[in-house]
């Protein structure tokens, strides 16, 4: 199946004129530089069920295909051929991931009366739901 991320590396046009009181047999056969995931031959003729599809080595899972095609009844065969890959190549965003860390500041009442503050990016909690910043001293 032919997904929304794949890349279409053929799309070939096979010809072969019919030959008096004979098969039409035409072969297809190409190599890749990647795997192939999606293979489809589309007949373009429409005058009965179109010709016979044989993949006789390679074909998915291999980066070569070689396909024979016989055509019934005696008439040319005019197909087009479809092969895919799969998309491996990674996305890249336009933005660089951004990490932003905040810390609490404890406010603190000494002795004179002052108010100093220090930062705390973790503080142990002991229990509940106590999150411990904000812990006023006197």
């Amino acid at each position: 199946m032919f997904k929304k991320k794949d890349l279409l590396v053929a799309q070939d046009t096979l010809y072969k004129e019919k030959i008096p009181f004979r098969s039409v047999y035409a072969k297809y056969g190409r190599i890749f530089k990647c795997p192939i995931t999606y293979f489809r031959v589309v007949d373009r003729l429409g005058i009965g069920r179109g010709p016979r599809v044989e993949i006789i080595r390679g074909g998915l899972r291999h980066k070569y295909i070689v396909v024979r095609l016989t055509s019934p009844y005696n008439y040319p065969i005019s197909v087009n051929v479809y092969v895919g890959c799969e998309n491996k190549l990674k996305i890249q965003s336009s933005t660089p991931k951004i990490i932003v860390q905040t810390t609490v500041g404890e406010a603190t009442v000494t002795g004179g009366g002052d108010i100093a503050t220090t930062d705390n990016s973790a503080v142990n909690t002991t229990g509940g739901n106590s999150t411990g910043g904000g812990k006023a001293t006197t």
